[in-house]
């Protein structure tokens, strides 16, 4: 190979190496932006009930629970019967360090409750 052909051949590799390193970046670039948008995709939000529209026995049951709650805790509820205690369920989670993490425990908790007792009601976060 002449000196000429050598520096094209060199120079053409040059640019298909520089070609390749913006495509690993551009690809990085876009794996990185994926990331950062399901980082700032909404959580999974659970059903939720207002405290106004459970049944008399389960108001009273926060009611009593709330000040144990904190700003964290939370309180899920499922219930076939407005008057019928044995068909109503009740669990809250409190010692937890977020919101999210309490409402899935109770939820989990809630589920497991409703098979035992043979609740059909879904289980519902309350809310205020």
């Amino acid at each position: 190979m002449s000196t000429l052909e050598t520096g094209r051949w060199m120079t053409d590799k040059w640019h298909k190496i520089q070609a390749m390193n913006k495509a690993v970046k551009t690809i990085v670039a876009g794996i990185f932006f994926s990331a950062a948008l399901w980082a700032l995709a909404e959580p999974y939000v659970y059903p939720g009930v207002s405290l106004h529209d459970l049944p008399g026995a389960l108001q009273e049951a926060y009611r009593n629970e709330k000040p144990n709650l904190g700003d964290i805790g939370r309180c899920v509820v499922s219930y076939d019967s407005s008057s019928d205690q044995e068909k109503m369920i009740f669990t809250c989670s409190i010692y937890v360090k977020m919101s999210a993490v309490a409402e899935r425990k109770a939820m989990e908790r809630c589920e497991q409750m409703k098979e035992k007792r043979g609740v059909k009601g879904p289980c519902r976060v309350i809310k205020e």
